[in-house]
């Protein structure tokens, strides 16, 4: 006796906005929409590659978008166009990036420059969208934090220090957008084998992490978007207010 499954994942119609789609784990969330039905608009800081990625675009369900939120006249230009926009559904905030040193050492140009892209990127584009999303009364706004959202080690206090307050921030917009039916939350990824981490670190040094996680492997950027998916879909329609660590158990141990 045969059936065919009821569940799945459909998001035709659905326009999603992820920051940092370019690449790495963005990019893999990026396919896993896309497979889905999405229409995307992904975001990359350098111009040169987003002029190059929209001339070589195959299909319209797929737009690319430049901002540098390090510069506060690139975020102006891009919020003014994501403004003017009819519809977005998905909002993704991806984009982030790290510098590790001990806190001494640290400078107020480390603290600027994180917290800018880590935390004033997702703050100003979560409050913009949901302008957007209170008119369709719907939406799903997903921040991607890290493991160092629920637990730290030397040399992370600003990164740290960024990736709490979205987890923060997530749960506040979460209470204050949920009768709009808008769910908010946050995706903590834990040690993840994008290209970027097996160009950075040798082999040994991605055997030691490993052994260091309880599935004694790190993630795949696939099983960070699947997540994603679930997220952004109407499969979820309760979840909200949350920052879910997927870390293979490393933050248990």
């Amino acid at each position: 006796m045969s059936s065919t499954s009821t569940v799945s994942i459909d998001l035709t119609g659905r326009t999603a906005l992820i920051t940092g789609g370019t690449r790495g784990i963005g990019k893999s969330i990026a396919d896993k929409l896309a497979a889905a039905g999405a229409t995307l608009i992904l975001t990359g800081t350098k111009a040169a590659e987003i002029d190059r990625l929209n001339s070589e675009k195959t299909t319209g369900n797929i737009s690319y978008m430049q901002v540098d939120f390090s510069d506060e006249k690139s975020v102006a230009a891009f919020l003014e166009k994501v403004s003017a926009l009819e519809k977005i559904d998905i909002l993704i905030n991806n984009a982030g990036v790290n510098r590790i040193n001990l806190n001494v050492d640290t400078t107020l140009e480390d603290f600027n420059f994180l917290s800018d892209i880590n935390v004033k990127g997702p703050y100003l584009l979560s409050r913009e969208v949901s302008k957007i999303m209170k008119k369709h009364r719907y939406g799903k706004i997903i921040n991607l934090t890290s493991i160092w959202s629920a637990i730290t080690r030397p040399g992370r206090s600003i990164y740290t220090a960024n990736k709490w307050a979205v987890a923060g921030l997530t749960k506040t917009l979460a209470i204050e957008l949920a009768p709009d039916n808008i769910l908010v939350n946050s995706v903590g990824p834990g040690f993840t084998l994008t290209e970027m981490t097996a160009t950075t670190n040798t082999a040994e040094e991605i055997q030691k992490l490993s052994d260091m996680i309880p599935m004694k492997r790190m993630a795949q950027p696939e099983e960070i978007a699947n997540l994603v998916l679930f997220l952004s879909s109407d499969l979820n329609t309760y979840l909200t207010g949350q920052n879910i660590i997927i870390d293979g158990g490393y933050t248990n141990v």
